[in-house]
């Protein structure tokens, strides 16, 4: 049991916090719990020393636990040697684990400290904070002397848990970090309250933040959303997806992931077919031999916000016929945003810019889930002028990087005029030979186009997409190569049937990680910007239909896991269990993660009408009276006592049967008939049941009015149960007789 004793040594007063062995125990276990939570974003080193500081935590607690148990066994049945030790000891307590040197813990400390900043500069402010706080948390374990180190300890738990919702906030890890909040919550309820069971205080805590979760979800859609005052500092290992710089292979390895990159709802409207779904995310025009960059100058078109901004495209000279959708991409700590170009924004456009190769950015980097909307024109054509400046860029290569290309390129040049014609010739010939796709293509030497184009010809995408580009620039054709996301996965569990019987598409694409690909464009004069992906020419199904069993089976074994993609769509239960959470996760990002100031604008002008300043305040402050006006009549209905049923007794339960049997009969007790008179009335109307009934009136009497110990009571009930068995008894042949 907790407690907080104090005393008085030499004059100073002394605070003694003791925490039981069961309160230890949960209080490591919480520390797991918090710290596995953020673990895939903590170093190799810094987990090494954390799991080294837990598990040093727990040897020490069991060895106290051994020492008050070894104490115990000297002084058997003593009160006032056991209560020595527990004065002396704390009883096997948490603090007991602090026997270790504050000078050691200090040194050890300011270490790590040194540690962590060394390598800021390598993973990032924020995981250098995020660090930190683990660290401190692991630590702060060895200190446990007073009430005020175990609220720290625990007020720094929370802070991880909320650190954590940083990196991801989808549903299953927003269910991880609430049920991690409840056991929380539960440790400290139970450092108060330990003389009740866990799971007791668990209902408590339940309980409560139940009925806080009414207050919540008001102030969720009412309170005014303002922007923060602070960034999220930068995190170079928390970034996902694609980079800036690609090279042969990099790609490939990116597929292996399995985790979301961004949701597309088209509301309703034809979802384009699969070879149309190119979602552009980084034109890549610069080529130094071994790796293709993103082109540092980029004129920019920042949209204000204010209506429709057009991205570096005028819709209003297209007969193309648009096609509107919502995207919303997940965290990835990067600026790229994804769009089937080309495209315009429509709506909110504030923080997005858009890029002269029709690309679109984030003004910031993107650290919790967006949405925006946007308009594309899927065949209209891209750049149908193409600048000097921007011709040179990609026309351009670095010479004799790749001789045998080059030699190739020329013999394009010579053989075929026309442009189109020459692009084709390419592709015939990677279709025609013996090429290969595949996830884990040959080391190259140097990335050498030259080595897999002639000797290993085996790639991925970017092996296909980086060949093909430069051999047209070589061949004197301006080319680029673009990094973005090919296809997605339709979850169509939402769509409903009308009317017609004809489905309504109410479903949404998702596009994940392994969707990642690489392609090229082609300028043509009168055409524009062409996009020509090789891809199709060596694995015509992952341009029209996706990802080839074989890929699959690939990716299944390269990743090594139970749950892999693979196993889940081939099992068509849990492959429907999937698709029907990812609805939910995909509303859960919509309504929620996704729920804007811009949302809240919209919806409470939908219900108040026009908003003005002192109609918000008046709205906030009206529904916070009343969601606390529920939530006291909640509390009172909670808390209202209970009217207990009243327990009878073995003999009233017998009596009462017997008054029921003879109610069956004609023969009803009136309620306000004592038991005497009752006896009375049926010895006079029934004689063959006077005896009987009489004796066990007689029982019921003295089991109810006499003072009988519990051995009497017991004998007087068996007595009345035999003589209520005797009774059914006469009761069934006087039944008889006047048949």
């Amino acid at each position: 049991m907790s407690q907080n004793t104090s005393g008085n040594v030499n004059g100073k007063t002394m605070s003694n916090f003791y925490l039981s062995r069961q309160n230890s125990w949960l209080l490591c276990l919480c520390q797991c719990l918090n710290i596995a939570v953020v673990a895939l974003e903590l170093s190799t080193w810094m987990l090494i020393i954390i799991a080294l500081s837990l598990a040093w935590q727990a040897l020490l607690l069991q060895q106290n636990r051994a020492t008050a148990n070894t104490s115990r066994g000297k002084h058997p049945g003593t009160v006032q040697s056991n209560l020595a030790s527990k004065r002396h000891s704390h009883g096997p307590s948490k603090q007991l684990a602090t026997n270790i040197s504050p000078v050691v813990l200090g040194i050890f400390a300011l270490l790590g400290c040194v540690a962590i900043a060394l390598t800021a500069k390598q993973v990032g402010i924020l995981l250098s904070m995020v660090h930190l706080l683990c660290f401190s948390y692991a630590l702060k374990g060895f200190e446990l002397r007073t009430r005020r180190d175990f609220y720290q300890l625990l007020l720094l738990g929370l802070f991880i848990l909320a650190s954590a919702l940083i990196f991801r906030q989808d549903l299953v890890f927003s269910l991880i970090i609430l049920s991690l909040l409840i056991i929380n919550l539960t440790v400290l309820l139970q450092f108060f309250s330990s003389e009740n069971a866990f799971a007791t205080n668990l209902k408590v805590v339940v309980v409560l933040l139940g009925q806080s979760a009414l207050l919540a979800v008001v102030l969720f859609l009412v309170f005014p959303r303002l922007s923060p005052f602070w960034q999220v500092p930068f995190a170079k290992s928390a970034k996902t997806g694609l980079s800036d710089t690609v090279k042969p292979g990099d790609i490939a390895n990116l597929t292996r992931s399995t985790k979301l990159a961004f949701r597309a709802d088209f509301g309703g409207q034809k979802i384009p077919n699969y070879a149309q779904l190119y979602w552009r995310a980084m034109v890549l025009e610069n080529y130094d031999g071994r790796q293709w960059r993103r082109q540092n100058k980029v004129t920019q078109n920042k949209a204000d916000g204010s209506g429709t901004k057009s991205l570096i495209f005028d819709a209003s000279n297209t007969e193309v016929l648009p096609l509107t959708y919502q995207v919303f991409v997940e965290a990835s700590f990067q600026k790229y945003l994804f769009a089937l170009a080309p495209a315009v924004v429509t709506g909110n456009a504030s923080g997005i810019t858009a890029q002269t190769d029709y690309t679109i950015q984030s003004s910031t980097i993107i650290s919790q889930a967006k949405s925006y909307r946007l308009t594309s024109y899927l065949t209209a054509p891209l750049a149908l002028e193409l600048s000097p400046q921007s011709r040179q860029i990609n026309l351009s290569y670095p010479q004799g990087s790749n001789p045998r290309l080059e030699q190739l390129a020329l013999q394009l040049q010579h053989n075929y005029v026309d442009v189109q014609a020459r692009a084709q010739a390419v592709l015939t010939l990677i279709n025609q030979q013996n090429y290969s796709y595949t996830l884990q293509p040959p080391l190259l030497v140097n990335n050498s186009l030259d080595q897999f184009f002639f000797d290993s010809q085996a790639g991925f995408c970017v092996h296909y997409a980086s060949a093909f580009t430069f051999l047209m620039r070589a061949s004197g054709i301006p080319a680029r190569l673009v990094t973005g996301y090919l296809g997605g996965e339709y979850n169509g569990v939402t769509n409903e049937v009308n009317s017609a019987g004809k489905i309504v598409n109410k479903g949404h694409l998702s596009i994940y990680q392994y969707d990642a690909h690489a392609w090229s464009e082609i300028w043509v004069a009168g055409k524009g910007w062409l996009r020509i992906d090789p891809t199709g020419a060596v694995d015509p199904q992952r341009v029209n239909i996706g990802w080839s069993n074989q890929l699959l089976q690939e990716q299944a074994e390269l990743n090594n896991t139970f749950f892999n993609l693979y196993r889940m769509k081939n099992i068509a239960w849990l492959n429907t269990l999937r698709l029907q959470f990812d609805a939910l996760d995909y509303q859960w990002t919509r309504w929620v993660i996704g729920f804007t100031s811009q949302q809240q604008y919209d919806l409470l002008k939908h219900w108040f009408g026009k908003m003005v300043p002192w109609k918000l305040a008046l709205i906030i402050a009206v529904t916070l009276v009343l969601s606390m006006l529920m939530l006291m009549l909640l509390l009172h209905w909670l808390n209202r006592p209970k009217v207990k049923k009243q327990a009878f007794a073995q003999w009233q339960i017998i009596y009462h049967k017997a008054i029921d049997r003879l109610a069956k009969q004609g023969m009803e007790k009136p309620l306000a008939m004592t038991v005497n008179d009752f006896a009375k009335k049926i010895r006079q109307q029934y004689p063959e049941l006077a005896l009987v009934f009489t004796q066990l009136s007689a029982s019921y009497n003295r089991l109810c009015y006499q003072t009988l110990s519990i051995s009497e009571q017991e004998k007087q009930t068996v007595t009345m149960q035999q003589q209520y068995h005797h009774f059914i008894q006469v009761l069934k042949n006087s039944d008889k007789k006047h048949l």
